[in-house]
């Protein structure tokens, strides 16, 4: 099941604000929720979010994912996603319940979340990754079978 984009920036936030230091920036929430989807891709063949990522110049972004957080800038981010349910505003996670995910989720944020978001940046970069391969064909949206083969491609090169 692809989960809405917020819940699983959520997921990230609130690991990140376990120690009651908010460290993650805009840019470096795009690039782990990106992770996260295609390493969820990777394993299990299925979709994390159920939003699309686009090719956009500074790597890929996801549009929901970036309208919500764009008024931090560069700034560590400091508050959940929201949405409404009713008259109440909530910041949903994906469930603890969904082991599969959080499964992948605990291995990605330990692997990702140590690095700036100007490094994971730059591994989004390099040549050969889903975004470089959609931008040179000058198409918007980074397909989830590109994304899935890549990230299934670190597997096999021990990455």
């Amino acid at each position: 099941m692809a989960y809405p984009v917020k819940h699983v920036a959520n997921c990230f936030l609130q690991r990140d604000f376990e120690d009651g230091c908010a460290t993650i920036s805009p840019m470096k929430l795009q690039k782990l929720v990106y992770c996260m989807h295609g390493w969820h891709l990777a394993i299990t063949g299925k979709p994390a979010i159920d939003g699309k990522f686009e090719a956009w110049p500074y790597g890929p972004v996801e549009d929901e994912l970036y309208h919500n957080f764009k008024s931090y800038r560069n700034a560590a981010i400091k508050s959940y996603a929201y949405s409404w349910k009713g008259d109440e505003k909530m910041a949903y996670v994906v469930s603890d319940s969904d082991h599969e995910f959080k499964e992948i989720f605990d291995f990605v944020a330990g692997r990702y979340m140590p690095f700036s978001a100007i490094q994971l940046s730059a591994m989004t970069h390099e040549p050969g990754t889903p975004w470089s391969i959609t931008r040179s064909r000058k198409e918007t949206y980074i397909s989830d079978d590109l994304i899935k083969e890549h990230f299934r491609s670190l597997v096999s090169d021990g990455r």
